[in-house]
């Protein structure tokens, strides 16, 4: 085994190169904005590593819990121990996820959500509707494929239902193996079916089925046995991986049946099996349960009638399907095959640019409260009020709390996800339940989580507690970010070494030396640099980084170093006041250049000018975020780069006030997914590279991401897609 995989170790280090020109390719091909690929499986896919898809419907509708769960995790602990990656496939939150975290495999299987059972028939409306879908053969198979891998492990295929003449019962697995490249390692269909038409029905359909193992006898499910034999017989598992790539070779779209009989050990039940296979059909016939329904009706039954030894076959006979599909897989990559055995695949297994977008700074738990509306006139909050009188202060008001994943640089981040940036976090966690809390909702969206640091013990998650007034306005906000201080100039040049990010965003949450190795990683690396205030006391620490390098001497312009910086109107002034008391900037523009400008953006109020044309030497693009005013903007201009150019960007109103919290955040992750999905944007020196009228309509169209966290309790909505900022 060892030897084994130290062969395939070495064949996968001899394609590298070969892949990485594929990589180059494949980057230009259409990429489907459904996917959500987990960071290990893309990163498998994208280094040429084996890979197999699991299906979720046995999570769901195949299994009792908890045994589906554990029999998931087990599965997938199968498939990584025999050389390749798992990928479990579901359909959550309006995406195909491809690589399931644990708490996806609980909410899968624990039966507290309406799970649907998702074929391809079926994905587009789960997905369109949102809904919590488990995807059957077919819709994994369909899936896989977007994604780019070839070897998918289920426990078997559905086929022609019996009385199919009468019925035209038969299973969407059997079309889609007739057109879809995936390789389905199973253990033949299950015997509740017609087996002789169904084998007759793959023929028609032109796919390959292939018996693996000493006996060329189609298995049936619980039974080695079924009396009709398989057209081919493959007894190793290179076998199987050279079948799958001379069918890429011909330029084949067909799937292809990799049959596997049942461990000997659990086929000895099978003729109990079989009896109570069929008291269960004539009692699904007498109940005339048809359909996508039909078949978990009838496992239920087999289990309930053998005392549970169908499920302890079934789940033996998935396991055992694991492990061949993962030697398969393993086997098809050594050959070059692992990116789909299908030369003419519709997506690449890359949905999103190799060079990340890295988001450092803070993650938190935010707990909202708002306080009802319809209190009488007596019990009202005064918001401006509220901190100064005392006995409303010093007791409860009715109201609601909610409680998300926050803190600033998360919030870009998850934004920046949303909207199909491959956003990466940089952030501090304690190790304590908030901590576990951030980290799984994070693993849930297909996040890489390798950069999140765990400092020690006595270290709390930060928490941001905000009380919002009955219009949803921010009255008051308590903030618990010790910990973001915390967060190690180590970490930092790990992140960008192992990334080499393209654009870096940074929130004034870290420390100074955290700000300084941002600053200076980036410039050795041609980033792009965004820097969020975050708040009046914390702004200034970019400053204090840039005076830093400024007297090291480690670069003779410091101005340079940061390309944007996104504050409020406050942040703004703040900044500006210590960057002429810090002596980076020297030059206050004139009362008269005020006054000339503010001719022309009468609704800007001329200290936010002001302060734009004082920062401009320093921070050559700022985007001011003025709330209901929308945003003013000061970018170079393209024929002088010396001289600025002022704008303001006209606000959109939203239909509903539920939360302001998030709604900056998401303005400057969606400014940042723009940035990172348009490359052309960004110089080789990080130096932004567009006219003022580009930024104008990256900024406009940002603020549609800021209007959607103001229409939800969610710091950052969840209505985020790649598609959200293209919408009237």
């Amino acid at each position: 085994m060892h030897i084994c995989k130290l062969r395939l170790s070495a064949a996968w280090t001899l394609r590298r190169a070969e892949l990485s020109q594929r990589r180059l390719l494949s980057s230009a091909r259409k990429q489907s904005p459904l996917l959500n690929i987990a960071p290990r499986v893309r990163e498998a896919l994208s280094n040429g590593e084996p890979v197999v898809a699991l299906e979720s419907t046995i999570i769901s509708h195949g299994m009792p819990y908890p045994q589906n769960v554990e029999t998931a995790r087990e599965v997938e602990q199968i498939v990584a121990a025999s050389g390749s990656i798992p990928a479990t496939i579901a359909l959550i939150d309006g995406r195909i996820h491809v690589g399931l975290s644990d708490g996806d495999l609980l909410r899968l299987g624990n039966g507290r959500e309406t799970v649907v059972k998702a074929s391809r028939r079926d994905m587009a409306a789960v997905l369109s509707q949102r809904l919590l879908g488990a995807t059957t053969v077919s819709g994994t198979m369909l899936a896989a494929h977007m994604a780019g891998i070839s070897v998918f492990a289920t426990g078997g295929i559905g086929g022609v239902h019996r009385g199919a003449e009468d019925t035209m019962d038969v299973s969407a697995d059997l079309t889609e193996l007739g057109r879809t490249p995936v390789a389905v390692v199973c253990a033949g269909a299950k015997s509740i079916l017609d087996l002789p038409k169904t084998l007759e029905y793959l023929e028609t359909q032109g796919v390959p089925v292939v018996a693996f193992g000493d006996s060329n006898e189609f298995p049936a499910f619980f039974s080695q046995h079924s009396g009709l034999q398989a057209p081919w017989k493959l007894q190793r598992a290179e076998q199987v991986a050279q079948l799958l790539k001379t069918n890429a070779e011909l330029g084949l779209q067909n799937g292809v049946v990799v049959a596997v009989p049942i461990p000997e050990e659990h086929a000895k039940a099978s003729v109990d099996i079989e009896q109570a296979i069929e008291a269960a059909l004539r009692e699904s016939e007498r109940l005339g349960v048809k359909g996508k329904e039909a078949t978990p009706f009838l496992l239920k039954r087999v289990v309930e009638r053998t005392g549970g030894a169908s499920l302890l076959a079934n789940i033996a006979l998935v396991k055992n399907n694991a492990r061949v599909a993962s030697q398969i897989a393993a086997s098809l990559a050594s050959m070059g095959g692992s990116q789909g055995f299908s030369t003419t695949a519709s997506y690449s297994p890359e949905t999103r640019t190799d060079q990340p977008l890295l988001v450092i700074g803070c993650a938190a738990i935010d707990i909202t409260s708002r306080v009802d509306s319809n209190q009488s006139a007596e019990s009202a909050i005064p918001e401006v009020d509220l901190l100064r009188q005392t006995k409303l202060a010093a007791t409860s008001h009715p109201g609601t709390v909610f409680t998300s994943v926050g803190g600033v640089a998360q919030n870009i981040a998850r934004a920046a996800h949303l909207l199909g940036a491959n956003a990466v976090l940089v952030a501090s966690l304690g190790q304590d339940a908030h901590g576990t809390v951030v980290a799984a909702d994070l693993n849930r969206m297909g996040m890489d989580t390798r950069f999140l640091q765990y400092p020690g013990s006595g270290a709390r998650t930060a928490i941001y507690n905000a009380l919002h007034g009955p219009n949803g306005d921010l009255v008051a906000a308590v903030a618990d970010m010790h910990i973001n201080g915390l967060l190690s100039p180590q970490q930092i040049e790990e992140a960008f070494s192992s990334l080499r990010p393209r654009a870096v965003c940074v929130d004034a949450n870290v420390s100074t030396p955290a700000i300084v190795t941002t600053l200076m990683q980036a410039r050795e690396s041609g980033a792009c640099v965004v820097f969020e205030p975050t708040s009046v006391p914390k702004c200034t620490n970019v400053l204090s980084a840039l005076l830093v390098i400024k007297h090291s001497h480690a670069v003779a312009d410091v101005s340079s170093l940061v390309h944007m910086i996104t504050p409020n109107s406050l942040e703004l002034q703040r900044m500006s006041e210590a960057a002429l008391e810090l002596g980076l900037v020297e030059d206050v523009p004139t009362a008269a250049t005020v006054s000339e400008i503010a001719k022309f953006h009468y609704s800007l109020d001329a200290s936010v000018i002001r302060n734009l044309l004082t920062l401009f030497p320093l921070f050559p693009t700022v985007v001011v975020k003025l709330g209901e005013q929308g945003a003013a903007v000061i970018s170079p201009s393209p024929r002088n780069a010396t001289r600025p150019i002022i704008r303001h960007i006209q606000p959109l109103k939203p239909s509903l006030v539920e939360n302001s919290s998030g709604a900056g955040d998401s303005l400057v992750g969606a400014i940042l997914a723009q940035l990172h999905t348009r490359s052309e944007l960004v110089s080789p020196d990080g130096s932004l590279s567009l006219a003022p009228q580009e930024l104008d309509t990256i900024v406009s169209r940002a603020q549609r991401a800021a209007i959607m966290a103001i229409e939800s309790m969610h710091t950052v909505s969840d209505r985020l897609n790649p598609d959200a900022l293209n919408k009237d």
